[in-house]
């Protein structure tokens, strides 16, 4: 029975069914061609112009110079902290304390720099000292030395020359030899020829004695005195590097600035593997947005924005806006600044532009912050 029943209702059904295909085609033409006519009326087919201004590109909010980070001093490779001189938010100036290192084995280096100031100083006097004895030896070895030789030359001279007169004297009145005999009988005689040795070593003696006072006087003692002076100045030199490796375990600030993140307290210890900051210091003064310039907007940038106004935007709420002005535009794809202190950063460059912010804390608006995230509008 239900099923005789659908059979004869089958036809009806296909008929309600085409009709309202018909009707729904009709429907659609007729609200497409009003549609069109309407558009076509009002020029819907010339696209809008497009809105003014430049490409508004990413930034961040930075001192100038940027903040810097406190670690080790680079003349030790480790130490441990004897005191932190700051908290988070202080505000320093330039040279003032922010925490000391122990000194203790920079302090041994000191006190063996000033010994050996102290050794290279006694080795200037002791050298001076030399070189008044060496005056002094000069005048002895002239006035005395080679005067007594000088006198001993003399004396054996005429020594041998007396024993010579002696002999021939002899020779004639005692002996009665012809003078042809004398030569050879002189060669022979042992008296004349003792005389002769005696002579010609008194000759010997005073040749090195002025031998010996020409070396005196060729050598010259300030040399010594020279060198001497040049070691006390390169042990001071020493004393004063290990003074300065002292001082610099008591780390300073740089610049005037604010203290943040102080990651350090008494007894800690830092080394050349330590990665963590001890603390970093923002520097005071103006801030800047370094704005980063990718390259499909890099043909809109250019140096002819040096000197124009800018509009800086919070990078979460585009309805914080803070006025700044183009300071500089790079001409060089460069690594992200965000990246290049990234150990695995990626290779992404772009072009820097520096924005001065007239106010960073206007009335009525959070301040920028030094490392927020914001958008430049390059047009405006």
């Amino acid at each position: 029975m239900p099923m005789n029943w659908l059979r004869k209702m089958r036809p009806v059904l296909i008929v309600i069914g085409l009709g309202l295909a018909v009707g729904s085609l009709v429907g659609a033409r007729a609200l497409t061609h009003g549609s069109g006519s309407e558009a076509t009326a009002k020029g819907a087919d010339v696209p809008p112009p497009r809105a003014a201004g430049g490409p508004v590109v990413l930034g961040t909010v930075d001192t100038d110079p940027p903040p810097v980070s406190y670690g080790l001093p680079p003349v030790i490779q480790s130490g441990t902290i004897a005191k932190v001189s700051v908290k988070d938010s202080d505000e320093v100036a330039a040279g003032q304390e922010l925490y000391v290192f122990d000194s203790t084995i920079q302090q041994k280096d000191v006190d063996r720099a000033k010994a050996a100031v102290a050794y290279a100083e006694t080795k200037v006097r002791q050298a001076e000292e030399l070189a008044k004895q060496h005056k002094a030896t000069i005048d002895f070895t002239r006035s005395s030395a080679l005067a007594n030789s000088e006198r001993k030359v003399t004396a054996q001279q005429s020594y041998y020359n007396l024993v010579k007169e002696n002999i021939i004297t002899g020779y004639k009145k005692v002996d009665r030899l012809p003078e042809s005999e004398w030569e050879a009988k002189l060669k022979t005689d042992p008296a004349l020829y003792k005389a002769h040795v005696d002579y010609d070593a008194a000759v010997g003696e005073r040749d090195v004695v002025k031998a010996n006072l020409a070396r005196l006087e060729a050598a010259d003692p300030q040399v010594q005195v020279r060198e001497a002076q040049a070691a006390v100045e390169q042990a001071r030199a020493e004393l004063a590097k290990a003074q300065a490796a002292v001082e610099m375990c008591v780390v300073r600030a740089r610049t005037a600035g604010t203290v943040e993140q102080v990651s350090i307290s008494a007894g800690a210890t830092l080394g050349i593997s330590t990665r963590t900051p001890a603390l970093w210091l923002i520097p005071a003064g103006p801030r800047v947005v370094r704005a980063e310039v990718e390259a499909e907007f890099a043909h809109r940038v250019g140096p002819g924005l040096t000197g124009k106004p800018v509009t800086v935007m919070d990078h979460s709420d585009a309805k914080l806006t803070y006025t700044g002005t183009v300071r500089h535009i790079g001409s060089t794809f460069l690594l992200k600044r965000a990246s290049a202190e990234n150990f695995l950063g990626s290779d992404t460059r772009v072009i820097e532009a520096v924005i001065d912010i007239a106010d960073p804390a206007p009335a009525g608006k959070p301040p920028l912050r030094v490392g927020q995230r914001v958008r430049v509008n390059m047009g405006q």
